[in-house]
């Protein structure tokens, strides 16, 4: 089993519209939706927007639904002057960067006994990027691809100043505000996880406005990818590991 997650319908409705063999049930207010997607059994669900939303949806799949691994897809905010909507970043890690015990002497996004920065699985970010490979090659003006950090909040970012402070603080390529808390909760539970967005807005001052020209054709271009890679998600998974969820 595959768990998918966006946070929201435009993020997950093309995903659906896709499985076949569907059953749904609701738990903690949050959808969710298993079946086959093209010879992989997965479990689709929209979480809501934010660190506490996606954090309550992904415990809740990992114990009710018991995937190997998961993906969490959607939008985000670009934080690089060159960057154009619809281009993909794949995370390599996440960060959660309104963590703040700087009081403390620790560094944003840092708490004890955590990594600062959360490593995505190497292995499903090279799925990802393969699949972005066969997506988009030779496809007239197709999306850039960057594998690099995401930085989650629970603000949406259109402030210069704030952006900067993200590139420079964490290194980071673009700013959303779920894949931090998707990603420490799966970290904890053991599970392999990706977080594949693609830009709607550069965090500007004119953030709002792009979001809404862009929402569509960003999640047009993350569900190309996603199409391609969900069938290849699982494979090589070892059933003998020790986080065997049969």
């Amino acid at each position: 089993m595959l768990g998918v997650i966006g946070a929201m319908s435009e993020e997950v409705q093309l995903l659906l519209g896709q499985l076949s063999d569907v059953n749904e049930s609701m738990h903690a207010g949050i959808t969710v939706r298993t079946g086959n997607y093209k010879g992989t059994d997965i479990a689709l669900a929209q979480s809501g927007i934010g660190k506490v939303n996606a954090t309550i949806c992904t415990q809740m799949m990992i114990d009710l639904f018991k995937p190997h691994k998961l993906v969490f897809s959607g939008v985000a905010g670009g934080l690089l002057p060159n960057m154009q909507a619809g281009d993909i970043i794949i995370a390599s890690h996440v960060v959660e960067y309104d963590m703040d015990l700087t009081a403390f002497g620790r560094r944003h996004g840092e708490t004890p006994g955590r990594e600062r920065l959360i490593e995505c699985d190497p292995d499903l970010v090279g799925k990802a990027t393969a699949a972005f490979d066969n997506a988009f090659e030779d496809v007239e003006g197709a999306p850039n691809l960057m594998l690099g950090t995401i930085a989650s909040g629970d603000t949406f970012v259109q402030d210069r100043d704030k952006l900067r402070w993200l590139q420079r603080e964490f290194a980071a390529l673009a700013t959303e505000m779920e894949g931090a808390a998707f990603g420490q909760t799966c970290r904890l539970n053991g599970l392999p996880f990706v977080v594949i967005r693609a830009l709607s807005d550069s965090s500007s001052d004119s953030a709002s406005e792009d979001f809404e020209a862009n929402l569509h054709r960003a999640c047009r271009n993350s569900f190309e990818l996603m199409d391609l890679m969900i069938p290849s998600a699982l494979s090589g998974w070892d059933k003998t590991d020790r986080r065997n969820r049969e």
